[in-house]
């Protein structure tokens, strides 16, 4: 009898062991599948865009603009749902509307992209796509946004940047009766800066002049390895009556973000009449949020990080002393490759400690990276804040918002909370009263709004 159970529990192992074996083929082979058809899907995509850019490229030869020909007046939204109640996150009821008529975008994940701010009170929302396409509507009538004509052709004159090639709008800050518009600009071939364009706001005709540009531009074609158009930074804020905050990133050419005299890897001040630039910190990778405290004088940006290290990073008394972040010399993130030149690993040793090496530490860092992406202040008391996330995976806590509460002090994060929305958010607005949330969702090419419940 005993012999018998014996075998009787070998055979029960033997069938447990091989199911296991079987059933781990099977998860593998349907992840390669899915990876597979993911992979099939983005080459689908990167081909329609590269068409779409083609048709442009060949519209703009005779003065004309694909755009106009999904919509030459208008940009129309659909509503896909209204005033759904937020589970487990704050008293917020949340709507989003959607469209078809962004076509271009700055990230093979996304459908478009597109930048947006509150004006008139906040009784309008303005919004700039990527491609330079400015459009407004009514915040109680967000289906129907009316395109504005503007001389933007006229001064952003390369091809690039009106396809899906990454070099589009950064972001946008109105100001007052001020538009200002960041990009990436081509200063000579295969050489490219950050400039900000304004005008007067208007709902009729947007003439922009230049306003900046940083001194000098980033060579295409160097020796630090792959080159990032997209880790461009370009946030702007503003930080009183006289002046500009500006976030440069450093294009993957990593020893500018260490050098003072480079514009580039930095937080920059910018004087708005005299357009003076001083560097407030340095060190800085590619900070894609930025806000600044004017109640309590202190900056809070997020940055990406390579592989993994996103951070967000504050900066109390910022006119005070230039401060310095560290980048490239340290980072809680790692190279892509594991192959880079001794030159390069030299230039940016990516060391695991900030403050060891004289350098800021960020409040918080991310491994994996959550693709981070603009900020908000979600109180008066500027210690609850709003955080976008971008990339591509839930698991990762991408592709949603992160909500962060300072302490008293405001020195260290004491809670954190992730919404998880299945997309992309490029960009964030608020109204002045914290009671309207604006989030441009850019995998669907959407807006999700969410209101104060009192």
């Amino acid at each position: 009898m005993k012999i018998i159970k014996k075998y009787i529990y070998q055979v029960l192992i033997i069938f447990l062991l091989a199911l296991l074996i079987f059933g781990y083929s099977l998860n593998k082979k349907s992840s390669s599948s899915k990876k597979n058809e993911i992979s099939i899907y983005a080459d689908l995509l990167k081909a329609r865009n590269s068409q779409i850019a083609i048709i442009q490229k060949n519209l703009f030869n005779n003065g004309n603009d694909v755009n106009d020909l999904i919509n030459k007046n208008e940009i129309n939204f659909k509503k896909v749902f209204e005033n759904k109640k937020l589970i487990n996150f704050f008293d917020y009821n949340f709507s989003k509307y959607t469209t078809n008529d962004i076509l271009f975008n700055g990230n093979l994940g996304a459908i478009g992209t597109a930048y947006i701010d509150f004006y008139n009170k906040e009784k309008n929302i303005f919004l700039a796509t990527y491609d330079g396409i400015f459009a407004f509507s009514k915040i109680g009538d967000l289906e129907n946004f009316k395109k504005i004509k503007s001389n933007i052709k006229s001064l952003i004159k390369y091809e690039k940047f009106y396809f899906h090639e990454q070099y589009g709008i950064k972001d946008i800050l109105i100001d007052n009766n001020n538009l200002y518009v960041s990009f990436i600009g081509k200063r000579q071939d295969d050489c490219y800066d950050l400039k900000i364009i304004t005008s007067e706001l208007s709902e009729n005709y947007l003439n922009f002049k230049l306003f900046y540009q940083t001194t000098g531009c980033v060579d295409a074609n160097n020796n630090h390895g792959f080159w990032a158009h997209q880790g461009a930074g370009g946030r702007i804020v503003k930080i009183d009556n006289s002046n500009l905050l500006f976030s440069t990133g450093d294009f993957r050419n990593r020893p500018l973000a260490q050098e003072l005299k480079s514009d580039f890897g930095k937080i920059l001040k910018i004087n708005i009449q005299n357009k003076k630039t001083d560097v407030v910190s340095l060190g800085h990778r590619n900070a894609q949020g930025l806000y600044y405290s004017k109640k309590f004088n202190f900056i809070l940006s997020t940055e990406h990080g390579p592989k993994g290290g996103d951070e967000i990073n504050i900066n109390h008394d910022p006119l005070s002393k230039v401060k310095n972040f560290g980048w490239p010399i340290s980072s809680y993130g790692e190279h892509y490759s594991k192959h880079y030149s001794k030159k390069i690993l030299k230039e940016a040793p990516l060391k695991k400690s900030h403050k060891k090496f004289g350098f800021e530490e960020p409040i918080k860092y991310f491994n994996p990276s959550i693709g981070i992406s603009q900020i908000i202040s979600l109180s008066e008391e500027d210690n609850e804040f709003l955080i976008g996330a971008m990339g591509n995976e839930i698991k990762d806590q991408d592709l949603g918002v992160h909500y962060i509460k300072l302490n008293k002090e405001r020195k260290k994060i004491i809670a954190h909370k992730y919404l998880p929305l299945n997309e992309r958010v490029r960009d964030i607005a608020i109204s002045q009263n914290n009671k309207i949330v604006i989030l441009f969702l850019e995998t669907t090419s959407s807006l999700l709004v969410l209101k104060k419940i009192d």
